[in-house]
């Protein structure tokens, strides 16, 4: 099976879910939770950030390292 992801504009998104409508597809939602602790740390973080400290989400992935698996 072939996984697809799409960045559809907010202007044609409704064109783009009338389209799709016609073909046989899968929605899949990716849900996890998040503790009580990990909020504590994220409004922390959030509430120490500065705004002139923040990247485009575009650049700031091209910044990651991963590790290559051996």
């Amino acid at each position: 099976m072939t996984q697809i992801t799409l960045n559809i504009p907010d202007s044609e998104l409704s064109f783009f879910m009338k389209l799709i409508e016609k073909f046989n597809y899968e929605t899949v939602i990716n849900e996890f939770s998040v503790t009580e602790e990990m909020k504590s740390i994220l409004d922390e973080r959030r509430s120490t950030s500065k705004i002139e400290d923040f990247m485009p989400w575009n650049e700031a992935k091209t910044q990651l390292r991963f590790k290559s698996k051996k």
